[in-house]
């Protein structure tokens, strides 16, 4: 994606942690610089603080308020404080002595990572289980990665295959596929999402999953958002990973048949899964040396035979038969 660097945080950000920070007690200079896009994140002792890089409108604020009605089953942080300093959103939680999913996510063995994903998942059921009215004033209206009208959607498809990286007959798979999705979108069912359900927003602990975190993306729409992500980790195309993904494909095919009801059906997450494949293909192609070895490319282009494409396996036998090219 283009992306500042996630380890350089504005300066700004940096001197609001500071000041927050020395008000709990905390030595700025001692403190630990974790990953972050759109905040800054710092851990400090028993606290973590995350803030806005820019100035102004964010999603911090809106988050802390959402955690409150988060269950204690999600395992999302105590949050100790939150406000606006220097015009940047920021909030203070205590920390959760565990690693990241995704810097473990190597060393897991194939059970393991099946285990880890079923975790994930029914965390995320806990979140989906909300009531949409109560938890809607605080989420986002929308999100970056899901156009709300077919006009957008294409617009981007039509991008990209401007520049070349995709051709007529997959242009051709990817409308249809979009079609039907905004054909079914109106039937299906509507909750809360986490949003941006990846291994980064996972903590992981004595081989399990005690937390899902950073819900800034959160957003009601059908469940496919959150079960496209799911899917994904089992189903994507192969990034030189050699461990056994079996058992994985397993546990997230059984997440698949028994959600795909409530997420609306297969149209409604093929669509949802082509949108954000687009939506990284446009936004990495930017600066990639090679377009088309992008993981999401490959995913976005493998969605196009009609057919579901990578996520295919886990659609069986809820998948309809193979439609014409």
């Amino acid at each position: 994606m283009t992306q500042p660097d996630p380890m350089r945080p504005q300066p700004a950000a940096a001197r609001v942690a500071a000041d927050v920070l020395s008000a709990h007690g905390q030595d700025f200079t001692t403190a630990v610089r974790a990953n972050g896009w759109t905040n800054a994140t710092w851990l400090a002792g028993e606290l973590v603080i995350r803030v806005a890089q820019r100035p102004g409108p964010a999603d911090l604020l809106r988050e802390a308020r959402l955690a409150r009605l988060l269950p204690a089953q999600v395992g999302y942080p105590d949050v100790v404080e939150h406000g606006v300093l220097h015009g940047h959103q920021w909030v203070l939680s205590r920390r959760i002595r565990a690693e990241n999913l995704e810097d473990v996510w190597p060393r897991l063995d194939p059970q393991q990572r099946a285990t880890a994903l079923r975790q994930v998942w029914e965390r995320a059921e806990h979140v989906h289980r909300l009531d949409p009215a109560r938890v809607a004033p605080h989420a986002r209206s929308r999100s970056p990665f899901f156009p709300t009208t077919p006009g957008e959607a294409t617009a981007r498809l039509r991008r990209l295959a401007a520049a070349g990286l995709l051709d007529q007959h997959q242009l051709r798979g990817l409308d249809e596929a979009m079609d039907r999705f905004w054909a079914e979108l109106p039937d299906a069912p509507a909750s809360l999402n986490h949003g941006d359900l990846g291994l980064c927003n996972v903590l992981w602990r004595d081989c399990q999953v005690v937390s899902v975190f950073d819900f800034e993306l959160a957003v009601i729409a059908p469940i496919a958002v959150d079960l496209n992500e799911i899917l994904k980790f089992a189903f994507g195309p192969p990034t030189g990973d050699h461990v056994d993904a079996g058992p994985m494909r397993e546990a997230a095919t059984a997440i698949a048949h028994a959600a795909l009801p409530r997420a609306g059906g297969i149209d409604v997450l093929l669509g949802h899964s082509i949108m954000l494949e687009a939506w990284l293909t446009e936004n990495e192609a930017a600066t990639a040396a090679d377009p088309t070895a992008l993981e999401p490319y490959l995913r976005l282009t493998a969605l196009a035979d009609g057919n579901g494409g990578h996520l295919a396996p886990a659609l069986t036998p809820h998948h309809e038969p193979p439609r014409k090219a």
